[in-house]
């Protein structure tokens, strides 16, 4: 067992799960999973009018499989302040998930996301390149954070004015929808600037998606301004928080080992493996949240019709029952198919968009020389689910002028 906390406050998170726990960090995550994941298939917390959490592999990928008996309609997030708009298409069962999901696919589909790839170079490039000429860097606040709000400012059409506001606006919103009775005090700057992102591309309409869909038509009929609330919630919050915090993580994971960054500079078709281990080892979002719509029996389990089934993704991304040597990070492990862009209908959009940034942001650092933490990174859940770093203060083995 890990020192990181006394035997007793692992055995007390363990049995009450709280993710909103300021004990339960992301180290601590770890072990809490493995203790739920292998005491039994189903676990039960009182926490929060009482959930039962899965942590297995098969077990997580088969409740994500199945729709209709776990359903995501009455969110993903608890607790959840009242009056926060659902996200799409996530918090949608068919046929509005349908609908939602048919609207928002095509900025993130694989042609798409190619169509953008000399876009995302470029920005990649500019983003790194005073990073390494001077030595030194943040790369948290230097790229981790910009070059996502980038990326889905592209693919969507959110105008640049609108990206520099998405990030303070989105920490605000994930820091208060656990702790405020209600969306009053933190959504109206956020809904705000959705309005006028609408306006804006239909007043002035362009060649970005955004203005295609104002005018697009949803179940037959004009799309509503509700509707396209909702849709552009997910893009601007879940189109650049999870890239950020999984980028974060893949240059974080690299800062600590040296001999990574010489195989993956050595042998550049490494690179979608390293990025593949680290959305295994650190999912960005920990684990979502289902309701039963029926009686469910799991092992000698039965949860109940209308519980609140929490899927553990984190806890199935290690287990060892899937993954041989589950905690480490392994550039050899071939084909993986870890549960960190969901599974089943709510698949990630931006899976695609996703991993070309990952994979180009390493390929343009493998020109440098490598980097060492120069600092100790603060690791933090944001909203319990979110795992995130503070920051990645790092230092080039020298500057570079030029590449």
């Amino acid at each position: 067992m890990t020192t990181l906390l006394p035997d007793a406050e692992f055995a007390r998170l363990a049995q009450r799960f709280d993710h909103h726990d300021p004990a339960f960090t992301p180290d601590v995550a770890i072990e809490v999973h493995r203790t739920i994941r292998e005491q039994s298939r189903v676990t039960y917390s009182p926490a929060y009018g009482g959930m039962w959490l899965l942590a297995r592999y098969d077990d997580v990928a088969a409740a994500l499989t199945d729709h209709e008996t776990y359903s995501s309609a009455a969110g993903v997030f608890f607790p959840k302040a009242e009056g926060t708009p659902r996200f799409a298409p996530l918090e949608y069962d068919p046929p509005e998930h349908g609908n939602y999901r048919s609207l928002m696919r095509p900025p993130f589909l694989l042609a798409a996301a190619q169509k953008l790839r000399p876009r995302i170079e470029v920005a990649v490039a500019e983003l790194i390149r005073p990073t390494a000429r001077r030595g030194s860097a943040d790369l948290v606040g230097e790229l981790a954070v910009p070059l996502p709000l980038a990326v889905v400012g592209m693919a969507v059409g959110f105008s640049p004015d609108a990206q520099r506001r998405i990030r303070d606006l989105t920490a605000n919103t994930w820091d208060r929808m656990a702790a405020d009775p209600n969306a009053d005090g933190f959504w109206p700057p956020f809904a705000e600037l959705f309005r006028q992102e609408i306006a804006r591309a239909r007043d002035e309409p362009g060649d970005d998606y955004l203005s295609t869909l104002v005018c697009a038509e949803f179940d037959g009929r004009p799309v509503t301004d509700d509707e396209l609330h909702v849709m552009l919630v997910a893009f601007a919050i879940a189109g650049h928080e999870t890239s950020m915090n999984t980028l974060a993580h893949l240059l974080w994971q690299l800062a600590r080992r040296p001999d990574l960054q010489d195989r993956v500079r050595a042998d550049p078709t490494l690179i979608p493996a390293a990025v593949e281990e680290t959305l295994r080892l650190w999912a960005p979002v920990d684990h979502g949240t289902r309701r039963t719509t029926t009686e469910v029996v799991i092992g000698d389990t039965v949860i109940p019709e209308g519980a609140r089934v929490v899927l553990l993704t984190g806890a199935a991304n290690r287990d060892p029952r899937r993954f041989d040597d589950p905690d480490t990070f392994r550039l050899d492990r071939g084909p993986i198919r870890h549960l960190t862009f969901g599974h089943g209908i709510h698949f990630c959009l931006g899976a695609h968009v996703a991993r070309q940034e990952f994979a180009l942001v390493l390929a343009e650092l493998a020109r440098y020389p490598n980097y060492h933490l120069a600092g100790t990174p603060t690791r933090y859940f944001e909203n319990g689910r979110h795992i995130c770093l503070d920051s990645l203060p790092v230092i080039f083995d020298h500057p570079t002028k030029d590449v």
